[in-house]
């Protein structure tokens, strides 16, 4: 590993990524968070992202020894509803009426609850060793039934304690939630255990025990490595930390909530298990790889909702999914088993670059044009279209059999035509969509004409109906602001005056000839002060 050179080893590439998607998120980001607040964002990302590394590690340490941990988000979820159920059983007083909590009743349920940590992960070595179930079945036991269970204990607790059963406990002590509303403690906490870690899987024999059992079990147990024993510890290590991981997620939320509580958390534990370097065979992974792969995915998740804004959770999934795929095919290198031209050989390549080019349109539609916004001039359907060509042409150089001086020139090529179509599409798409707009008028028997006061739509003695004019109200968003519309002797009620309540720049309305209503007009004008409406 030392004799690989810095700028080749997977870390180092982590590292670079890492700076990549800061710095593209520092440009597209309309308030420029990272420039005007850094200290803020900063903080949150390293508190995120410590919490993110706690139970990662875990999860990197039992794919290093060749098992998988699909229980990690519910292990998160019943030990933070235990953290709070003790706090709520010893200090029942002070939690109801918002009191501080005595030093050692917080002692006694950190305590509890990492002993329940090490309590579960030896159930899952049980489960593995003695009765022999693959490790994938008897986490994902507990990934069901652990959340359940905590919603129980819950009920239970609170109906008991308060009179009342909830499904929550909620949290208002200051000390208690200082250990993750200061970022320095989470982090503290992860440096040290990602050192004691590192020692364990580098420096000890313990340690490369664990690799070979990863790389080859039945090989390692006939060399007298006690197997069973060694998954004991790696599911206890897993487990202890999503334990602590799920005090801290408490203490930041200030609640214990099992139902949405680590909900999904065992996906980018995995995610950045494997983005950091860890082989889902086993056998291979660092600690540091972990560390970064961790803060690459933070990273790339705190750059999207600084970019997308509101809804940015909805694509968390999406995000996480998607990352873990790109970094282990672009990441793994010389690891990678099939050649580049062979990935889209056959009919299941073709039907993959199918795939993939509908894949990339997705993404670009939904994510794309949202995180584009304000740079480029193109909608969501051009956008899409224009990457699924992109895709569709990029597919189908890497199935052609060319040579990798033919191919590095046909790329290069494909890469600036890519380009020189992209800004030419974005240039042209205002007058495409504007003749779009003319014409659809013009198809409704309307004209749209220029005066001093600005565009004017008219649809006088057209045939046209509430329907139609809401077909044609998004086709006219280029000829925006529109300053007057012209309704005289056409079919429209109070609806289509309805649909314009947002135009501001309106200034003229006629009506005359209508089915519009007096009511109507006066809605109208309520909405825009500054209208004329000019009616019968």
């Amino acid at each position: 590993m030392n004799s690989i050179p810095l700028w080749r080893r997977h870390e180092f590439s982590l590292l670079a990524a890492v700076v990549a998607v800061a710095a593209v998120t520092a440009v597209l980001d309309g308030q420029h968070n990272y420039w005007t607040n850094p200290g803020a964002s900063a903080v949150d990302l390293v508190r995120q992202w410590s919490m993110l590394s706690l139970f990662a590690l875990g999860a990197a340490v039992v794919i290093i020894s060749g098992g998988i941990d699909l229980s990690i988000g519910s292990v998160i979820a019943f030990s933070g509803t235990m953290c709070a159920t003790i706090l709520l059983w010893l200090a029942p007083e002070e939690m109801t009426r918002s009191l501080p909590l005595p030093t050692w009743v917080i002692a006694t349920a950190v305590s509890g609850t990492l002993l329940c940590g090490f309590l579960i992960g030896s159930l899952h070595a049980w489960l593995i060793t003695v009765v022999g179930l693959p490790p994938f079945v008897a986490t994902l036991a507990t990934l069901v039934g652990l959340r359940s269970l905590a919603r129980a204990i819950c009920d239970s607790i609170t109906l008991s304690v308060r009179g009342g059963a909830s499904t929550q406990i909620d949290l208002f002590d200051k000390t208690f939630r200082y250990l993750a509303t200061s970022v320095w403690i989470p982090a503290a906490v992860v440096v040290v255990l990602s050192l004691m870690c590192w020692l364990l899987l580098s420096r000890t024999v313990i340690g490369r025990h664990l690799y070979a059992l990863g790389g080859n079990e039945h090989a390692a147990r006939l060399s007298g490595i006690r197997t069973d024993q060694l998954k004991w510890l790696a599911y206890c290590l897993s487990a202890m930390l999503s334990s602590l991981a799920g005090i801290f997620y408490i203490c930041e939320q200030s609640v214990a909530d099992p139902q949405t509580l680590g909900r999904g958390y065992e996906l980018n534990a995995i995610a950045a298990a494997v983005v950091g370097g860890c082989s889902l065979q086993g056998g291979l992974g660092t600690v540091p790889g972990t560390l970064l792969g961790a803060l690459f995915l933070r990273t790339v998740i705190d750059g999207v909702s600084k970019i997308i804004k509101s809804g940015a959770d909805v694509y968390e999934g999406l995000i996480v999914g998607v990352v873990v795929v790109f970094a282990v095919v672009f990441t793994r290198g010389e690891t990678s088993v099939q050649p580049r031209r062979s990935l889209f050989g056959g009919a299941l390549g073709l039907v993959t670059i199918v795939n993939l080019t509908m894949i990339a349109g997705i993404l670009m539609a939904l994510i794309g044009a949202r995180l584009l916004k304000g740079a480029v001039q193109m909608d969501a359907l051009w956008l899409s279209l224009y990457t699924m060509t992109a895709v569709l042409a990029l597919l189908a150089l890497c199935r052609s059999p060319l040579n990798p001086t033919a191919w590095r020139r046909w790329g290069i090529g494909w890469a600036v035509a890519t380009i020189a179509s992209g800004i030419g599409l974005d240039q042209a798409y205002p007058a495409v969509q504007t003749n779009a707009a003319l014409r659809a008028v013009a198809q409704h028997g309307g004209k749209v004409v220029r005066n001093d006061a600005g565009i004017v739509i008219d649809l006088t003695a057209s045939a046209l109906t509430d329907r139609e004019w809401q077909i044609l109200i998004p086709k006219l968003a280029a000829l925006q602001p529109i300053a007057e519309l012209r309704f005289r002797e056409t079919h429209i009620t109070d609806r289509a005056l309805e649909s314009v309540y947002k135009w501001q720049g309106l200034r003229q309305v006629d009506v005359r000839s209508t089915q519009v209503t007096f009511p109507g007009i006066q809605r109208l004008k309520r909405q825009i002060p500054k209208v004329t409406v000019i009616a019968d």
